[in-house]
């Protein structure tokens, strides 16, 4: 289990779900951990209990001054980003007829945006030190349609676009770009919109051949596997966490 030792890992949305797995993951792995969440979120005892290979900022991927001071703040401890896994995300679940202008650009600058953002400032550093692997949290609904959640659909199409146009750009570089591309995940965010109502386990079961939700350390593997030098000529790639959601042309 130390595939990652030694490799310095950043990580957002670190503090919870989808983020957090692959921070323990990595932990597992013997990575050296940097994780950047929002304040609030408990990211100071998540950091504190994967002990002193940990560091973290506390701070939205929107914030582009804040996450450039945050790889240099990693770079300086632990000398380089080697892998990077863009985990930080939000969905709102309303009709388009109602989503307001401010909503949509929540959602876009958080899920693409600020993927964006951390890619381009810690590709700088990658660059610098002759490549790394990035890592996005894509999503099936970046493939497909949905009703009710407009705004995340186009974000997660955008972070697939964006995806490959870095793979490409960056290619030569030496930095490998991959999206991990989950079905619904057990996390709390999820776990939300089910308590609610709004996600029907019901229809995850008829859509999903293997019948149930991803678990949020099957979405971590992917990542691993990706951010990993096994995966050294995977570039541009969408690993679909999906128990055959996207496969499945005719649910039941």
């Amino acid at each position: 289990m130390d595939r990652h030792k030694g490799r310095r890992v950043l990580v957002t949305g670190a503090a919870n779900g989808i983020g957090w797995a692959c921070t323990q993951f990595f932990a597992v792995e013997g990575a050296e951990l940097f994780l950047i969440d929002l304040p609030g979120k408990g990211l100071a005892d998540r950091a504190a209990s994967l002990g002193s290979r940990a560091r973290f900022a506390e701070a939205s991927v929107t914030d582009e001054k804040a996450v450039g001071d945050a790889v240099a703040e990693m770079t300086e401890a632990f000398g380089g980003v080697d892998a990077v896994v863009n985990s930080a995300g939000v969905v709102v679940v309303e009709p388009a007829l109602e989503h307001g202008i401010d909503v949509f650009r929540q959602v876009i600058d958080t899920n693409l945006v600020g993927t964006w953002i951390v890619c381009q400032a810690a590709a700088r550093q990658m660059a610098r030190q002759g490549g790394g692997a990035i890592v996005n949290i894509s999503s099936v609904y970046g493939f497909q349609g949905a009703p009710n959640r407009t705004a995340y659909c186009a974000s997660k199409g955008g972070v697939i676009a964006l995806t490959n146009s870095l793979a490409v750009e960056w290619g030569p570089l030496g930095i490998r770009v991959n999206s991990v591309a989950p079905t619904g995940t057990r996390t709390p965010m999820v776990q939300d919109l089910i308590d609610r109502g709004i996600y029907k386990l019901e229809a995850v079961g008829r859509k999903t051949p293997l019948g149930r939700l991803a678990e949020p350390e099957e979405v971590a593997a992917a990542c691993g596997f990706l951010a990993g030098n096994e995966a050294g000529m995977i570039n541009g790639h969408h690993l679909h966490v999906d128990g055959g959601w996207l496969a499945n042309g005719f649910p039941t």
